[in-house]
Parts: C-alpha cells; sequence; structure tokens
C-alpha cells in the first residue's frame, strides 16, 4: 500500500513538471452550468442547490444516479436512449458532485447522500420509480429499496457497491489525510485520463470532450473536500448492517456488470444475483466499470427489455 502511495506521489511529482499544476488551475463556481441546455436544472433543498437533468417523456419515470467522483455526465449517452422509448428520465447531482454544492464541513456519509436522495426525490414528487444506479448510486439504490421502498417500483444495479471487500484504490487514496491538498496541488487533466483509463476497459474510446466533463466538474470549489469527504466515509469494508438485509428486497431487479470491472469485480454481480430474490444477472463482456459510458447502446436496450417485461 506505501509503495503503491509513493509511486502516486512521485507521479504527481512527475506530472506536475511536465503537464500541469494545480495551484494554475482556476476554479469554477458551483451551482451554475457553464454551456447549460433545456436538460439542465437546479432546486435548492435545506439549503443545498442541487443540478439535475430532465428528458421528458409520458411514460414511466427512470431515476438515474451516479458513482464516486461522478455525475449526471455519465448518463448523457443513456438517457436519451431511454427518453427515445417514451420514458422520463431523471438524473441528479448528488451533493458533493458535479455542478451541485459542495459545502465544507457537511455530511459526505453515503447513509446522509441517500436521505438527500430521498428528500430530493419527495421536491420533485417522485415515487415508484425504475431506480438505476452505478457504483456508490447503486449502492444507494438498493439500500433506497430497503429504507424507502416507496421510492422503487423496479431495480437496476450497474457495476453497484455495497458489496466488496476492499475500495478501489482511488477512493483509499482519497481516504488518505491530506489528499485533498495534495489532489488540488497536482490536478490535471492527465489525473482525469488516468482514472478514466482504470474504469475503461477500452482506453481508445475514451473522448478529449470526456475528461473536460470530467475535469470541469471536478475543478468547482471544494470538489476535493467533498471527494475526500467521502472517501474517509467509505474507506472501511462495509458492514453486515445492510447486506444481511438484500433478501428482503422485494422488487424486479436487473443486475448489469462490466465483465473487465476492474474496480468492483464482477463476482460480486454475482453475489447480489444470489441475494436478490427477483434478479437477472447481465454480464457485459469487454466492458468495464461504467458500461453506460462504455457501452451506452447495449447498456440502454437492456434496460429496455427489462423494462418491457410484465
Amino acid at each position: 500500500m506505501k509503495t503503491r502511495i509513493l509511486l502516486f506521489l512521485l507521479l504527481c511529482l512527475f506530472a506536475m513538471g511536465t503537464v500541469s499544476c494545480g495551484l494554475f488551475v482556476k476554479e469554477l463556481p458551483n451551482g451554475k452550468v457553464p454551456q447549460p441546455d433545456f436538460y439542465d436544472h437546479f432546486v435548492e433543498i435545506n439549503g443545498i442547490k442541487y443540478h439535475y437533468t430532465e428528458y421528458p417523456g409520458s411514460g414511466q419515470s427512470v431515476f438515474l444516479l451516479h458513482g464516486f467522483a461522478s455525475s449526471t455526465y455519465t448518463w448523457e449517452k443513456t438517457a436519451p436512449l431511454l427518453q427515445a422509448e417514451g420514458y422520463h428520465v431523471w438524473a441528479l447531482d448528488m451533493k458533493g458532485f458535479g455542478w451541485s454544492d459542495k459545502p465544507e464541513d457537511s455530511d459526505y456519509t453515503p447513509q446522509q447522500l441517500r436521505e438527500e436522495v430521498n428528500a430530493w426525490m419527495d421536491a420533485m414528487g417522485l415515487e415508484k420509480v425504475v431506480f438505476v444506479g452505478n457504483s456508490l448510486g447503486g449502492e444507494i439504490a438498493w439500500k433506497m429499496a430497503l429504507e424507502h421502498p416507496d421510492k422503487v417500483k423496479k431495480l437496476i444495479l450497474i457495476d453497484a457497491g455495497g458489496l466488496m471487500n476492499e475500495m478501489p484504490f482511488p477512493v483509499r487514496l482519497a481516504g488518505l489525510p491530506g489528499s485533498a491538498t495534495v489532489a488540488r496541488l497536482f490536478f490535471g487533466r492527465w489525473m482525469i485520463r488516468d482514472i478514466l483509463n482504470q474504469v475503461y476497459f477500452d482506453p481508445a474510446l475514451i473522448t478529449e470532450e470526456q475528461i473536460d466533463a470530467y475535469y470541469n466538474r471536478m475543478r468547482t470549489q471544494n470538489a476535493f473536500y467533498a471527494l475526500t469527504a467521502l472517501g474517509r466515509s467509505v474507506a472501511t469494508p462495509p458492514s453486515e448492517k445492510y447486506a444481511s438485509r438484500i433478501p428482503e428486497i422485494q422488487v424486479d431487479t436487473l443486475i448489469i456488470w462490466g465483465r473487465e470491472d476492474a474496480w468492483i469485480s464482477v463476482k460480486d454481480g454475482f453475489k447480489f444475483k444470489e441475494a436478490l430474490p427477483k434478479a437477472t444477472l447481465e454480464v457485459i463482456p469487454r466492458c468495464g466499470h461504467t458500461p453506460q459510458e462504455e457501452k451506452p447502446e447495449k447498456t440502454a436496450r437492456l434496460i429496455l427489455e427489462f423494462l418491457a417485461e410484465k
């Protein structure tokens, strides 16, 4: 572990000297989309300004929730494909992510984020949605099905968290003391590219536009504070408090997993399949941790087929 951290710091120093220096990265404000479009919206709840996207449709509401260090951007390839079939699609930037507020000294535990997601759904009048979550968002999704079953009609878990015994290395790194300061010092597009290389199976699919999208959201005010606060809160393996209750979830569930996921092993997909009473597992070959970005057409097709089932 110490060796990997040392190598990371050496890489940071190299990058600082050859690529970019985080000291000269201009921060962007929260609560504002630099180039908003028809789908971008904001709402203030309990003093926190949340960014969300809405793709209107006459059909069932489908709610998409991002993972660690991500945002509504992760769904931009998938959401329109669902909307095109008549679904009303929503996606949220949780507190601390994307264009939403990132207050200092706030609670960034998954439990708190889950209750804030619930409050946002109340504000939007959403209940009995098709709840889709990737990574951290997947963990929040299945725990919502336990704690707030009125909100979840069907459940879709995409490379979901909540069962792994060891956090992905970048998550553990984010939880180390002083990591926010270090990250700000050496932050640049190189860091975004490195993380995307980890979560993608095929790095050739990563675009400059994608790197810019993540980079711009990560240079909003207090972004690294929020990320490291969450990293500290999830640094230890999950307790059995919730995992042992997974069989209580009685809604129809689709599990989607990238076979080559380097952050959360596909073995966890099979664990979810065994634990959930009404679950189907679909494994996507040649795909990493974010199928909705790397294989959006395949991911959307699996979701649509699942939703078409009676």
